[in-house]
């Protein structure tokens, strides 16, 4: 039966070869859009991890939704400690942000401080590479600050220059503080070089009098999907002392980020369904096009002794020969695809030619790549073949409708 099957499938070799190839193709899309998808995807997690802040925030209660100055954790060192202790967390990095206004001589402008101490800042994000001026915060006689390339055009100032920030301390009393501009960071993304303004975390503390306090503990994990057992463990260790105090994980933070991914994925998923559906409708079309060419030669099988059922299945197994050799080249298509996107990588920014800002989460790292994740691909190759045998049920039932004599009479 299946040396039989294969000789049919081939006697027509055009209409064979668009099938397979039209099976084949689709299936490597449909491996292109998900490796290149969950790549995406996981970056898009990475970049949403540095914008919170971390994988585990704490901040006093309120905080993350206000960003008012009053939220603070006033005694962050039992919050340090509990963090250090638990199994998978890398690094606690103790912050402190201040919403303000930043003024020289020659002009002003908004934004937010982040005060943290650089070498634990570098565990999540390392911005020393982007320091296109001066140094990274270095200096100990004088309150430092760094700002971004676009900030520092706003501002109209150069290195050494003096900078007054203005911003409300935890009681809402206004309050100034002095600072000298020591770097600027140019990292390529409007947004950020236009808002970054870093400062370490003893001189954050006093431009607000803060004391000891500080507005966030971050925690950066060794491996981001712990995020929700580290935050459990982190609250269960702190018992009573989370009172007032709010623990997120940066998708409880950003859950609009959490939302796009989600339908990111359903849409494409949706949109290769569609297309295999279109290609089952014409596989169908194609084997009761063939069944009907072969009217005579089944009439002849069916006269011979072949029951209907067995027609039937001659025409299903010529499908399922089908489907193995279409899934195998869409196999090797998709791997082909993979290899190329796993060591050349695509570029959204050049593709786009433009920044991409999700969500409000700058994408930082645009070159794409690709994510091998064999249950994935294993289970679209078995809807795949599942789908292709579906579309020759009908054909294969016409086949075995057929009564031989008639059959034998239709073409002479």
């Amino acid at each position: 039966m299946i040396k039989l099957a294969w000789r049919n499938l081939w006697r027509n070799r055009g209409r064979t070869s668009i099938m397979v190839g039209a099976i084949a193709f689709s299936l490597g899309l449909l491996y292109f859009q998900m490796g290149m998808g969950d790549d995406m995807h996981a970056k898009m997690a990475q970049s949403a991890v540095k914008t919170a802040g971390g994988s585990v925030l704490v901040h006093g209660d309120g905080f993350w939704e206000s960003q008012a100055s009053d939220k603070v954790v006033a005694d962050p060192a039992p919050i340090i400690a509990a963090a250090r202790d638990i199994d998978g967390v890398e690094t606690v990095i103790p912050r402190v942000y201040i919403m303000g206004l930043l003024s020289s001589s020659r002009g002003s402008a908004g934004g937010r401080i982040t005060g943290s101490d650089p070498e634990l800042e570098a565990a999540l994000e390392d911005y020393r590479p982007y320091l296109v001026e001066g140094t990274w915060l270095e200096s100990d006689k004088q309150p430092g600050i760094v700002l971004g390339s676009r900030m520092v055009q706003e501002l109209e100032v150069e290195l050494g220059d003096r900078i007054v920030l203005t911003a409300t301390d935890p009681d809402g009393e206004v309050v100034r503080a002095l600072f000298y501009l020591n770097g600027v960071l140019e990292t390529g993304i409007s947004s950020l070089d236009a808002s970054m303004a870093f400062t370490t975390l003893e001189d954050a503390q006093a431009a607000i009098d803060l004391g000891d306090g500080v507005t966030q503990v971050a925690l950066v994990l060794e491996d981001d999907e712990e995020r929700v057992r580290v935050r459990d463990t982190l609250n269960e260790a702190l018992g009573d002392r989370t009172e007032g105090l709010e623990l997120l994980t940066w998708d409880e933070a950003i859950p609009e980020m959490v939302g796009f991914i989600e339908v990111d994925d359903a849409y494409n998923y949706l949109y290769m369904v569609v297309v295999f559906i279109i290609v089952a409708f014409g596989i169908a079309n194609t084997f009761l096009m063939a069944v009907m060419e072969r009217v005579r030669e089944l009439g002849l099988l069916g006269a011979i002794g072949l029951t209907p059922g067995r027609v039937a299945r001659l025409v299903l197994t010529e499908t399922v020969l089908l489907a193995v050799v279409s899934i195998a080249l869409g196999l090797a298509f998709g791997g082909l695809i993979h290899w190329y996107l796993s060591t050349t990588g695509l570029n959204l920014a050049d593709l786009y030619d433009m920044e991409m800002d999700i969500s409000g989460v700058a994408l930082r790292d645009t070159v794409i790549g690709s994510v091998l994740n064999w249950t994935k691909w294993l289970t679209a190759a078995a809807l795949v073949f599942v789908l292709v045998v579906l579309s020759s049920l009908y054909p294969a039932w016409r086949a075995s409708r057929l009564d031989p004599a008639q059959a034998m009479r239709t073409y002479e």
